[in-house]
């Protein structure tokens, strides 16, 4: 089960969350879950094989490659 924790950040803070949540194509929340685990867990992040390919992606122009990793749809009855 989920709980909520509420935090205050300043708004340039905020704004940037924001920024990076849109560049990878999520939720604010689910960007902060995970940096939260990394220091809670004393873990590092993993890059997804699109972040590590990025600038060869991008070279293919808009809509040529993105991200399907985190696109829930993707990944409905995967592990079933």
């Amino acid at each position: 089960m989920k709980e909520t924790l509420s935090i205050k950040v300043p708004r340039e803070t905020k704004a940037r969350i924001q920024a990076v949540a849109r560049a990878r194509q999520t939720k604010p929340s689910t960007l902060l879950r995970e940096a939260l685990e990394i220091v809670i867990g004393g873990g590092q992040a993993r890059p997804s094989l699109y972040e590590l390919n990025r600038d060869i992606l991008d070279s293919l122009g808009p809509g040529g490659a993105e991200d399907l990793s985190t696109n829930p749809e993707h990944l409905k009855g995967f592990g079933q």
